[in-house]
C-alpha cells in the first residue's frame, strides 16, 4: 500500500482559519528518484543485444532453411520433368512401333481368317483402349490419372497437395503455419508475441513494466544489488533458454529435410521401378499375344531412367551410385569402387599414402590420389586426368576401367552414358 505525506499549513487571517492541503507526493517517488540510470541503461542495452543476436539467428536458421528447402524442390520436381519427358517419349515410340507392326501384319494377314486376332492384337497396342495393355502403360505414367503411379509421386511432390510430404516439409518451414516448428521458433524469438521467452525477458529488463526486476528497482521496491543479482541471473538464464529453442529448431527442422528427401527419394526410384515393371508387362502381354497368332516378337529398346546428369551401364544393368559420375576439365570421372567392386575387385584404402589398391585375380591395380601414373601388375598406365577425391569418393577417368581390368568401355555423349562390358 502506498504511503502518503501530507503537510496541512494553517493560517489564521482576520479570524477566519484557511486551510491549504499540499500536491499528494508518492513515497517510492521520491526513492526513484535516487536510481542509477547508468544501471538501467547497461541492463536494457544487455537486453538489446540478446534480443538482436538471436534475431539475426533465427532470421539466418530461416534464410538457411528456405534455401535448402528450395533447393531439393527444384531438385525434385526437375527429376519428375525428366521422368516425364523419358516416359511420354517411350509411350510415343512404343505406339509408333507397335503400330508399324500392326500394319505389316494387315498387309501379310489381311485374310479373314486373321480378322480378329488383328482386332484383338491393335485393341492391345492402343494406349487410349481402356484395359488394353499398352493403356495400362500410359495410365501408370500419367501424372493426371487418379491413383495412377505416376499421380502418387506427383502429389507427394507438390506443396499444395494437403497432407503430402512435401506439403508438410513446406509448413514446417513456414513461420505464419501455426504450429509449424518455425512458427513457433519464430514466436519464441518475437519479444511482442504474448508468452514468449523473449517478451519475457523484455519485461524483465524494463523499468515500466508491473512486477518486472528493473521496475522494482526504479521504484526502490529492491536495492541495487539485489536488482544486479535477479537481472543476471534473468538474462542468464534466459540467453541459455533461447539457445535451446533455437536448438531444437533447427534440429527438428533438420530431421525434416533429412526424412522428406529420404522418403521422397525412395519414392522417386520405387515409382521407376514400377513404371519400369508395368512397361515390362505391357510388352510381355502384346508380345505373347503376337506371337501367338502372328509367331515372332519384336525387338524392343530397353527404357532406361536415370536422374543422374552422366549414366553408367554395366552389362546391360543401370547402375546406382552415392557419389554419381562428374565430367572434369572434359573427362568423365567415375566411382573407382562400386565400380571395381562391381566388376568383381576387391579394394583397400591407405590412408597414410592416400592410395587404393584393387586386387582381382591375378590383376593388381594400384593408384594414388592426384597421380596421373598409376600401375596394373607394376606396369605404369598414364592417365591425362588424375584419380582424385569428389565428396571424399576416389574418382578416376573411365578409361582407366578398361585399362585396368579389361572390360570393354565406350562413351556415348548425346545420352550421356557410360557402357561397360565385362563378357
Amino acid at each position: 500500500m502506498k504511503k502518503f505525506i501530507r503537510v496541512i499549513v494553517k493560517v489564521l487571517l482576520a479570524g477566519s482559519l484557511v486551510v491549504s492541503v499540499s500536491p499528494t507526493i508518492n513515497v517510492s517517488q521520491v526513492y526513484a528518484a535516487s536510481y542509477d540510470n547508468s544501471f538501467v541503461q547497461a541492463v536494457e542495452s544487455r537486453y538489446n543485444q540478446l534480443e538482436a543476436k538471436y534475431s539475426d539467428l533465427y532470421a539466418s536458421d530461416k534464410k538457411k532453411a528456405t534455401a535448402t528447402y528450395d533447393a531439393f524442390y527444384e531438385q525434385i520436381h526437375n527429376e519428375q520433368r525428366i521422368l516425364n519427358d523419358l516416359v511420354e517419349k517411350d509411350l510415343d515410340e512404343l505406339a509408333k512401333l507397335l503400330d508399324r507392326d500392326y500394319t505389316e501384319l494387315s498387309d501379310k494377314y489381311g485374310g479373314s481368317g486373321y480378322r480378329d486376332a488383328l482386332n484383338a492384337y491393335q485393341r492391345e497396342i492402343n494406349p487410349n483402349y481402356t484395359s488394353g495393355a499398352l493403356w495400362k502403360y500410359a495410365t501408370a505414367i500419367n501424372e493426371n490419372y487418379l491413383s495412377s503411379t505416376h499421380w502418387h509421386f506427383a502429389n507427394q511432390i507438390n506443396e499444395n497437395y494437403r497432407s503430402s510430404l512435401m506439403w508438410n516439409y513446406h509448413n514446417e518451414n513456414n513461420p505464419n503455419y501455426s504450429g509449424s516448428t518455425m512458427w513457433d521458433y519464430s514466436n519464441e524469438m518475437n519479444p511482442n508475441y504474448t508468452s514468449s521467452t523473449m517478451r519475457k525477458l523484455r519485461n524483465e529488463s524494463n523499468i515500466n513494466y508491473s512486477g518486472g526486476t528493473m521496475r522494482e528497482y526504479r521504484v526502490g521496491q529492491i536495492s541495487r544489488a539485489e536488482a544486479e543479482k535477479r537481472i543476471d541471473k534473468v538474462l542468464t538464464d534466459g540467453e541459455k533458454e533461447l539457445q535451446e529453442i533455437r536448438d531444437a529448431a533447427v534440429a527438428s527442422l533438420d530431421k525434416t529435410q533429412k526424412d522428406t528427401v529420404l522418403k521422397l527419394t525412395a519414392l522417386r526410384d520405387t515409382t521407376v521401378e514400377k513404371l519400369l515393371l508395368q512397361r515390362t508387362s505391357s510388352l510381355e502381354e502384346i508380345m505373347s499375344l503376337r506371337k501367338r497368332h502372328f509367331g515372332g516378337e519384336l525387338e524392343v529398346k530397353p527404357l532406361i531412367i536415370s536422374f543422374d546428369k552422366i549414366k553408367v551401364i554395366i552389362d546391360g544393368e543401370l547402375q546406382k551410385f552415392e557419389q554419381p559420375p562428374v565430367n572434369k576439365d572434359g573427362s568423365v570421372l567415375v566411382p573407382m569402387r562400386a565400380i571395381f567392386e562391381r566388376l568383381g575387385a576387391v579394394i583397400s584404402w591407405n590412408d597414410t599414402e592416400r592410395s587404393v589398391t584393387a586386387t582381382k585375380g591375378s590383376v593388381t591395380v594400384y593408384l594414388r590420389i592426384g597421380s596421373t601414373q598409376p600401375t596394373v601388375n607394376g606396369i605404369a598406365k598414364p592417365l591425362e586426368v588424375p584419380a582424385q577425391l569428389v565428396n571424399s569418393y576416389t574418382m578416376v577417368p573411365v578409361r582407366f576401367i578398361s585399362e585396368s581390368l579389361g572390360a570393354e568401355v565406350s562413351w556415348d555423349q548425346a545420352s550421356q552414358t557410360v557402357y561397360i562390358k565385362t563378357q
